[in-house]
């Protein structure tokens, strides 16, 4: 009778001591995630803030392209669908320069429609 007591105290204790475990990994996963979706928004945000030199246009289309890339790979990294979105949609904004559309007005009417793509990029990563 006290071996089978013991046993099923050991039993007892084990599933308490996984079930404790599971809820460490739980919480270690969602530190991570937090952190890693803090890591991805720092780099969002230093990323949108792009604007072409327009002394250059053929580097600033080159700058633009490798600026677009970049947001697109840190939105392939984005758990949050709100902050892939963000990203993605900010990614395809930058892309839209391109050589032929480095103009000065061209560019200033880009930059004020950035704007929204900006502010969706960091209420994303609140």
């Amino acid at each position: 009778m006290r071996s089978r007591l013991a046993t099923v105290l050991a039993a007892a204790a084990l599933v308490g001591g996984l079930t404790g475990c599971e809820s460490v990994r739980e919480a270690t996963s969602a530190a991570n995630a937090a952190t890693d979706q803090a890591s991805i928004c720092l780099e969002a945000v230093k990323l949108a803030g792009f604007y072409p030199d327009l002394s250059n246009p053929e580097q600033a289309a080159k700058d633009a392209e490798q600026t677009a890339a970049d947001l697109s790979t840190l939105a392939e990294k984005a758990a949050d669908t709100t902050l892939r979105q963000a990203l993605t949609d900010m990614s395809e904004k930058v892309g839209e320069l391109g050589p032929g559309n480095l103009d000065p007005s061209n560019v200033a009417r880009w930059a004020n429609d950035k704007v929204s793509a900006v502010d969706a990029l960091s209420q994303a990563c609140l």
